[in-house]
């Protein structure tokens, strides 16, 4: 009797062994779903915070190209108005940049008040155009980019586009403590590195930033 009591609290225990154990996996399936669903409410959080729907930044931006010691140092404005972007360089040298849609256009007579603003297309890819959505205001499609989120606040960003990965090879892009700041580095496929600084100044526009937007 006593031997077939043993068996009986053996197999009693194992059951519980068994038991605990589908009940400890049922709780980690719970963790991390619940730790999935918390990182996915922090990225769309991040992305909300990271969008430029209408404003003004100036930015400075380095380039460091592997056969030089020293970046190129370049500064401008960055303006942005619905789902137009205008990307202007101040110095060294002056150059403007439009970007309507998927076209990328480029300005091509000086900007004095009796010439008229005219502009040449210098891209039409949809890759180049999300590119710059990407970096300059925050438009992030997750069927174009491969997207990695951290807790330093930084999201980093690889193409999926085949045009665009043969001239990029990844975008990190990081939001501080303040919100009218970006810090952006991009590496390319020569593995020369571009650090963008944006100050957000406005999210306002006058009635004469937002003329600068037509392209005619």
């Amino acid at each position: 009797m006593s031997d077939k009591s043993g068996i009986g609290e053996q197999e009693t225990n194992q059951l519980s062994v068994k038991t605990t154990g589908i009940n400890a996996s049922s709780a980690n399936k719970k963790d991390t779903n619940l730790t999935t669903a918390q990182s996915n409410q922090s990225l769309e959080t991040f992305l909300t915070l990271l969008k430029i729907e209408q404003g003004t930044a100036h930015f400075t931006q380095k380039k460091h190209f592997t056969f030089l010691n020293k970046p190129i140092v370049s500064k401008g404005v960055l303006k942005v108005y619905q789902t137009r972007v205008i990307w202007q360089v101040n110095s060294p040298v002056f150059s403007k940049l439009l970007i309507i849609d998927n076209q990328v256009l480029q300005l091509v007579t000086a900007n004095d008040k009796n010439t008229p603003e005219q502009y040449q297309e210098v891209a039409s890819h949809s890759s180049i155009e999300a590119l710059i959505r990407a970096v300059f205001t925050g438009e992030i499609n997750s069927t174009q980019w491969n997207i990695a989120f951290d807790e330093q606040q930084c999201l980093q960003l690889a193409p999926k586009d085949l045009v665009l990965s043969q001239a990029i090879k990844g975008i990190n892009v990081c939001v501080p403590s303040n919100p009218k700041q970006r810090f952006i580095t991009l590496e390319d496929a020569q593995n020369n590195l571009t650090d963008i600084e944006l100050n957000i100044i406005t999210n306002q526009l006058s009635d004469e930033d937002i003329r600068e937007f037509n392209s005619n």
